[in-house]
């Protein structure tokens, strides 16, 4: 399967050269000869069929042909070193990378992580947030969480309904008096760009002529920017209830008329096909899916 690459080594000598670019500075720090390091870079451009470094003085510069190839080469070491790393000393050294939606991750699974950890102790999690337009960029984690179940090249374990209502902070609610769905005309209002058509959907729901103006319109680009406004009492915002049960239940947050519900959506836990489950990803999964009802 190697036949078709060039030595490991000399990519890596290439590699080093390129972030340095200084044959001196690579020899040194791969603790060999600049000799060395030309034979590897020799190997390099007789492989790849083109000149990598051009002479400028007493310096070998990488051209642009040779950066980019460098930046490509530098994702697969990554991955090469992640796996010798979780797959080292017998598998105990097994992380579990997880991409997670960046309000999901801020206020449902950051105050819940405690609980996960407490069950179990050696887990070792690896978090990333991707906002909303980051969704369809599935990279390389071994399990992604997302609102919808995706292409069938996943396979897919709900673990969290939600529905989206007014809300609101005490700090604004302190300023304007909203008792009747009317009121929030007078009231300012927040709108999230990446979540278009809410609030239309919510003035359908509560039969308000949408032909009617807020006092002021805030739209942020965002959720997790619009809740901070919200949270701070600049407007009234549409948000998720169960995500944000924890700020609900602390009274950082009020929904208003809790009846009027839109946007249902439902989370699930992904795996790209050709992962294998770890116990830790098992793991995960089962306790994901005891907290969907915390």
């Amino acid at each position: 399967m190697m036949k078709n690459l060039p030595p490991l080594s000399s990519l890596r000598a290439f590699l080093v050269a390129c972030h340095s670019q200084s044959f001196t500075q690579a020899a040194q720090t791969l603790c060999i000869t600049h000799g060395a390091i030309s034979r590897h870079i020799q190997v390099i451009e007789k492989w790849f069929g083109v000149t990598l470094f051009n002479k400028e003085g007493l310096r070998r510069v990488p051209t642009p042909y040779a950066l980019t190839l460098a930046k490509e080469l530098s994702h697969v070491f990554d991955a090469l070193n992640d796996i010798g790393f979780r797959y080292g000393n017998g598998g105990k050294n097994d992380i579990l990378n997880i991409s997670v939606p960046t309000t999901l991750c801020l206020k449902w699974l950051i105050p819940r992580m405690e609980d996960f950890y407490k069950e179990y102790p050696n887990a070792n999690i690896q978090i990333a947030s991707a906002n909303s337009e980051r969704f369809h960029l599935i990279s390389h984690d071994d399990l992604i969480i997302r609102p919808e179940p995706q292409q069938q090249e996943y396979s897919a374990i709900p673990f969290l309904d939600d529905i989206h209502c007014l809300i609101a902070s005490n700090k604004l609610l302190e300023r304007y008096n909203v008792t009747n769905t009317d009121d929030i005309f007078h009231c300012p209002v927040i709108d999230t760009l990446t979540r278009p058509g809410h609030w239309q959907q919510w003035l359908t729901a509560a039969n308000l002529n949408m032909s009617n103006n807020f006092c002021k319109h805030y739209r942020f680009d965002h959720f997790h920017i619009s809740l901070q406004a919200v949270l701070e009492g600049l407007g009234i915002g549409i948000g998720p209830i169960s995500i944000l049960s924890n700020d609900i239940s602390q009274g950082n947050l009020i929904v208003l008329f809790p009846d009027i519900r839109i946007a249902p959506l439902r989370y699930y836990a992904l795996t790209p096909l050709g992962v294998q489950k770890t116990k830790t990803h098992l793991d995960f999964e089962q306790w994901l899916y005891r907290m969907k009802s915390n």
